[in-house]
């Protein structure tokens, strides 16, 4: 949509600032269906956890933009940026940071369990943590740079983008989609069932809460 327009035009400016929260939107989608892809089986834990993914979100992008309200027309001001650049900034490297550390923490828990998933939402999971994080890296420099560092920051995130879409295209395969594993941190198969009858208890208890 963008590529007909050169980047000074306001054209371009009012474009990018309509299709931008789309594109927030669809992060948050992507993130809610690998999160429901990986806990399927477990309702009682993805009903509870699915409360704190959102509160984490929004508390996220409210502390980013409570931390830049005071001082942004002044920054924006000094390096000559329009000061919507600074809002949407600030609210996609909250959102980028906190979808993150969900996943990562989503990681962790289907690590922990051992829990079974197909190796492509494995990798899934696992590229789109970086694609935030690298995101949040680039935006961060980006804030704290001079103007010239707007053409840096630009050329890493194309970058970070142009690795993942590699990765999707070379790791993601059918093979993947249907062979099942987990990550199961060098034990033993005794105690990776152990781990998972322990997973189970806790959603049946977690169900058991929800009725009541």
């Amino acid at each position: 949509m963008l590529f007909p327009f050169a980047p000074s035009d306001k054209a371009y400016y009012t474009l990018w600032a309509a299709t931008q929260p789309l594109i927030w939107l669809s992060y948050l989608l992507v993130v809610a269906e690998l999160y429901n892809l990986s806990l399927r089986q477990y309702r009682g834990i993805y009903s509870l956890g699915r409360w704190f993914f959102f509160g984490a979100v929004a508390l996220s992008v409210i502390i980013s933009a409570l931390t830049v309200l005071p001082t942004i027309s002044t920054v924006a001001t000094v390096a000559r940026r329009p000061t919507l650049l600074y809002y949407y900034a600030f609210i996609e490297r909250g959102l980028v940071t906190s979808l993150g550390i969900f996943l990562l923490l989503l990681l962790v828990l289907v690590a922990w369990f051992a829990v079974p998933l197909s190796r492509n939402l494995l990798r899934h999971c696992a590229i789109y943590s970086v694609y935030f994080f690298a995101n949040n890296v680039t935006a961060l420099y980006w804030h704290t740079g001079s103007r010239q560092a707007t053409y840096a920051s630009n050329i890493g995130k194309l970058s970070v983008a142009v690795g993942c879409y590699m990765c999707w295209v070379f790791l993601l395969t059918r093979r993947g989609e249907d062979r099942t594993t987990s990550l199961s941190l060098g034990r033993n198969p005794i105690e990776e069932q152990r781990l998972l009858g322990q997973l189970e208890n806790l959603n049946a208890t977690l169900l058991r809460t929800a009725r009541k």
